[in-house]
């Protein structure tokens, strides 16, 4: 999808964005299936591109292996795009994460990755990776809630890019209810304007969000990938409703939800 493959409608050059964007986290995901099975001492597993290392008497496996393998997927390309990428990006709006007051100064967040299209100086597409499952007995999470306000206040389309270890229907539920909670709430402008810099004011604009959620269990990995189309103020109350059963070896989806589902070897 160089600059002159990118086609002039709009749309289609969205859909094909969204499609590159796909297939790259399907290369992501291989790069973190196969961290995982060299960690879980799988006979015959590679050295692996991406290494989880050693945290007490378990391997870690957070957001920072996800956005490496993501790295490492986007440069192993046989075909590289026209992008270019950066990590830890400033961004265009201040904001009061630590406290709401009035009183609270604010101050510039971080995008954990941007991509920029070739020939543009601001962010195509801003990444964020997160890590764990949920419990499902609260929705409310504000590390969530901040990384969604922060999608939902600027302007790139982004892609949340979630990996989830030893994932059970209820861990993986939980996940699911608490990115609801988070879209739906600061779908309203006047909520998430609690997180700006006191008396501003957010104008979010209508854009894509990417949600691809990696699952790394003892005999299972699989993912699911879903676009949502988000409107501000008309949150999609059905977009993570989901019938979702996961297990240490099965991942079990109904058909006709909207996600794609893959599979790990």
């Amino acid at each position: 999808m160089h600059d002159d493959a990118v086609p002039a409608d709009p749309a289609a050059a969205d859909a094909a964005t969204q499609e590159w964007l796909r297939a790259l986290c399907r290369r992501t995901d291989e790069v973190l299936w196969s961290s995982h099975r060299f960690a879980m001492g799988v006979a015959g597993a590679p050295w692996p591109r991406v290494l989880f290392p050693q945290k007490g008497k378990v391997r870690r496996v957070g957001a920072q292996e996800a956005r490496f393998a993501f790295v490492a997927a986007l440069l192993a390309e046989p075909s590289p795009e026209p992008w270019a990428f950066a990590a830890e990006v400033p961004t265009r709006l201040s904001y009061r994460f630590a406290h709401h007051g009035a009183g609270v100064k604010a101050q510039k967040a971080l995008t954990d990755l941007a991509l920029y299209r070739h020939g543009h100086d601001e962010p195509a597409l801003a990444v964020e990776f997160k890590s764990g499952g949920r419990s499902g007995r609260s929705e409310i999470d504000e590390g969530i809630r901040k990384d969604v306000a922060k999608i939902l206040a600027e302007q790139p389309d982004a892609l949340w890019f979630h990996v989830v270890r030893d994932a059970n229907t209820a861990t993986l539920q939980g996940l699911l209810h608490t990115l609801d909670e988070a879209i739906s709430r600061l779908s309203s402008p006047v909520r998430l304007s609690d997180y700006l810099a006191a008396g501003k004011t957010v104008e979010p604009r209508a854009k894509k969000i990417a949600f691809h959620l990696c699952l790394l269990n003892a005999e299972m990995t699989g993912s699911l990938h879903r676009v949502l189309d988000y409107v501000p103020g008309k949150p999609r109350h059905d977009f993570f409703g989901v019938e979702v059963a996961a297990t240490t070896d099965s991942l079990e989806i109904a058909e006709g939800q909207g996600w794609d589902v893959f599979r790990g070897a």
